[in-house]
């Protein structure tokens, strides 16, 4: 089931819409995809770690260290947009961040053998997949520029 795991996380950011090379340095100096791209490539090393678990011990922590570094990136997310839309979208990616967070100590914890966690920690993994298939920006979230995380309010120009 591992290996499964690590070959449709690869796949997954395989199909990933990637941007140009020229667009590397704009999507950079932006927060919001500067963390996109820091979650796609924490991805990308969990897949690969999956993979070649079995013949490395020490790989079992990459999964669980993973998720924790999307939770918080989740956590901490920027936001672009008007007041409101930034305000619903900070929510969400609080809920999502907190709930990959918790996926990731409790895999830390399966990979610490507390076969008590086994069983669950999927679940709550399964529920952030959830959130992430039924996100939706929120309206107003790109009518205006940058608008940082906690304020909701556009900063001066």
């Amino acid at each position: 089931m591992r290996k499964v795991s690590g070959i449709v996380l690869l796949l997954l950011i395989a199909i990933y819409p990637r941007h140009p090379v020229g667009d590397w340095p704009l999507i950079w100096h932006d927060p919001q995809q500067r963390q996109h791209t820091l979650i796609a490539l924490a991805m990308v090393v969990a897949g690969i770690a999956e993979l070649l678990r079995p013949g490395q011990a020490g790989l079992g922590w990459v999964w669980p260290g993973a998720l924790l570094l999307a939770g918080v990136l989740f956590i901490t997310h920027a936001q672009h947009g008007t007041g409101e839309a930034v305000r619903k979208a900070v929510r969400r990616h609080r809920i999502l961040g907190a709930t990959l967070i918790l996926a990731g100590l409790m895999a830390a914890a399966v990979w610490a053998s507390n076969p008590a966690l086994a069983a669950l920690w999927p679940v709550v993994l399964l529920v952030a997949a959830l959130q992430l298939l039924l996100y939706r920006e929120p309206e107003g979230a790109y009518e205006a520029a940058h608008a940082g995380h906690d304020r909701g309010s556009v900063p001066p120009k």
